[in-house]
């Protein structure tokens, strides 16, 4: 089947809300509890395998006895985390395995189920089978939880009838009639959106001008060379002068080292001709040079343009955008800085 899909699908009116044909229905194994909620779009999610998975487009694919296959194939190694899709509340999540391996199924808060197959039955490290539930769900899932959006819910498996397939989540999107939609298009959305490539994030703000988004003012309005570094002869403070005619300050030496490697190219102005120039803000990190935190929060964060931050929920994605010696690319950003960032989508994948 397709293994790519144009971006331009994702837009399609049709997707607002799935069509009702041609929908693939369950073989019903008693779990289903619907939505209180109609969806009112498409399904917003994030990758439900942490680091991304290898899939294709297996949905509607012939299994035995007859039935079709009625979600998509996620394959990654036993014990990677499996995260919440879309927050929701658990109502399906058997404490002995079933003939079709340990699962759990989300109402999600949108409207949509999510179903989440052949969780880890294993004790980790070995075939055994007897893991239990322990080792099949995140701590404290259980039928009732309320779970957010990108929550930790479970590790991948090899439960039930995948044992001769290699471990993989087999992931189901269902409407509130229980009939199953394909979710490769939305996967395939959220491995993109949820993604954050470090070259890219860097290479697409080469200049504070670009990473603003500013806007060239008219010549006759400036009173700065536009991309100059200005300061005057009594204040320590470092200015760059925007395309947009406005002055931004460098708010600190360490936001300052991510965009430049030295104070050679500062000019020094007159304070009469400082005071010419409107304020337009703060300067905020270059993307992808350096991760920061806040000095009152533990959460780790990538910079992407315009001051957004994106979350990174694991050291395992520190390690993968950063290297091992993530810990060293890490800088505090001072609590009153704060508001000059904006937090933006976590990064899952």
């Amino acid at each position: 089947m397709n293994n790519h899909l144009a971006l331009s699908v994702l837009v399609a009116v049709t997707l607002f809300v799935p069509s009702l044909a041609g929908a693939q229905y369950y073989s019903d194994y008693g779990w289903y509890r619907a939505p209180a909620i109609t969806p009112s779009g498409p399904p917003d999610i994030v990758f439900p395998v942490q680091g991304g998975a290898s899939f294709t487009d297996d949905f509607g694919d012939s299994r035995s006895g007859g039935r079709v296959h009625e979600g998509n194939d996620l394959m990654a190694p036993k014990m990677t985390p499996v995260v919440a899709a879309r927050g929701g509340r658990v109502v399906f999540a058997p404490t002995t395995e079933p003939s079709y391996g340990y699962m759990l199924s989300i109402a999600g808060d949108d409207g949509y189920e999510y179903n989440y197959l052949h969780i880890n039955n294993d004790t980790p490290e070995t075939d055994d089978g007897n893991g239990g539930p322990q080792y099949a769900y995140a701590p404290g899932i259980a039928s009732g939880t309320q779970v957010t959006q990108g929550q930790h819910i479970a590790w991948v498996g090899d439960s039930g009838n995948a044992e001769a397939t290699g471990s993989h989540l087999h992931f189901e999107i269902r409407l509130p009639d229980d009939s199953a939609i394909d979710p490769y298009q939305y996967l395939n959305a959220a491995l993109k959106r949820y993604a954050y490539d470090v070259a890219a994030a860097k290479a697409a703000s080469p200049t504070i001008d670009s990473d603003k988004g500013l806007v060239a003012a008219p010549t006759t309005v400036l009173f700065c060379v536009p991309g100059l570094l200005i300061r005057t002869p009594t204040n320590q403070s470092v200015y760059y002068c925007g395309s947009d005619g406005k002055r931004y300050v460098f708010p600190n030496a360490n936001t300052y080292a991510t965009w430049y490697k030295d104070f050679s190219t500062v000019q020094t102005i007159a304070p009469e001709d400082m005071a010419k120039i409107q304020l337009g803000g703060n300067v905020t990190y270059r993307p992808g040079v350096r991760l920061v935190k806040i000095q009152t929060d533990p959460k780790v964060y990538a910079v992407d343009r315009d001051g957004t931050l994106r979350w990174l929920p694991s050291e395992a994605l520190a390690v993968k955008y950063y290297g091992s010696s993530w810990p060293k690319s890490l800088d505090d950003i001072p609590d009153v800085f704060f508001i000059n960032y904006k937090v933006g989508d976590t990064v899952t994948n």
